[in-house]
Order: structure tokens, then sequence, then C-alpha cells
């Protein structure tokens, strides 16, 4: 159930990610770009952040309602399954950059909503052929971002009730 949960909020994020993205579209001033990413990766870790503190608190309520012990597994498969859709997208991506026949970077942009203005950064192309090797290392570090909002939160809930 926690999986499905994180995906939901993950896709929800993305969805509202897209409309703050297409606001400030117009601009073309590196500073709202920068605002606008700023906002929108702020956006996508409250709303994970905030299913991972649900989640710990109902986790840690069972955990003294039954006396057993707080089980992590379960967040970390949700950190898991959040960091599945970027890291799919980041490979097609790759493929469509190093030599595909399709052209992807424009949907990697739009289904990473979070990140697309730091994609824009990056490169301002559509295409993903003009990626290179670097650019493209450059967008993998934000697939991690994801799991990290989910288990992060989680952890320090749990950890700072285990010490009372």
């Amino acid at each position: 159930m926690k999986i499905l949960n994180a995906l939901l909020r993950l896709a929800a994020s993305e969805i509202l990610c897209i409309f703050i993205d297409i606001t400030f579209a117009a601009s073309g001033n590196p500073f709202i770009k920068f605002i606008c990413l700023v906002c929108t990766v702020l956006l996508m870790i409250f709303v994970l952040a905030d299913f991972s503190v649900k989640a710990a608190r109902a986790d840690i309520k069972f955990a003294r309602m039954s006396g057993e012990t707080v089980k992590a597994a379960g967040i970390f498969a949700a950190g898991a399954a959040v960091t599945v859709p970027p890291l799919v997208s980041w490979i097609v991506l790759y493929i469509s950059a190093k030599g595909g026949s399709f052209d992807y970077y424009r949907w990697h942009k739009l289904l990473n909503a979070a990140f697309l203005q730091l994609y824009n950064l990056i490169n301002s192309s559509a295409n993903s052929s003009d990626l290179t090797g670097a650019e493209l290392a450059a967008m993998l570090v934000p697939v991690i971002v994801p799991a990290m909002a989910v288990i992060i939160p989680y952890m320090a809930v749990c950890g700072r009730n285990t010490d009372k």
C-alpha cells in the first residue's frame, strides 16, 4: 500500500509541477527559471515528505499497539518505487540521445516536471541528439531526489520517536 501511495503522491506532485512550469514558461529570464525550479522541486519534496511523515506516524502507532519495532522495509520499497519512473525515463532519454531513432528529450522534461527548468538550464534544446555525455550525467542526479524525499523524513520521524 505504501508503494501505491508513494507513486500516487509522485504523480500528483508532477501534475502540480507542470502547472507551475506552464505558468513560468513564457519567461526566458534565468533567474525566473531558477525560482521556478526551486518551487517545483520543493513542491515535489513536500508532497512526498508529507506522505512519508504520515506513514511514519502510522507505523509508530501500530508498533506501539502491537509491541513490535517499527519496520522500515515498506518505506524503503516506496522510496525505490518512486525512483523507478524517473530512472526509466532517464534510461530512455540516454538511449534516445546515444543513437536512438526517436526524440525523447521533450517528453523526459514533461514526465519529470519538477526538474523541467533544471533540464532547460542544462540544455534548452528540445532534441535528444543535442545532449552531451556530461549533460546526460547531470540529468541522472535528480533521479534520487524522490527516494530521498520519502526515506529521510520517515527515518527522521521514527528516529525521533524511538529516542523518547
